[in-house]
């Protein structure tokens, strides 16, 4: 699927397994939508060295 662009505004952000997020958001183009963001919870790694 190709990328579009669009003026978003983060409605929600959900915790999915260790470090990922499903993200809810409201664009203008296309109303509200939720996508996966893989790895984007990285408080479990800092500590981890």
């Amino acid at each position: 699927m190709p990328a579009r662009v669009s003026d978003t505004f983060v409605l929600r952000t959900y915790p999915f397994r260790e470090t990922d997020l499903i993200v809810s958001f409201l664009t203008r183009d296309l109303g509200k939508l939720r996508e996966g963001a893989r790895r984007a919870d990285r408080k479990s790694f800092r500590h981890k060295v």
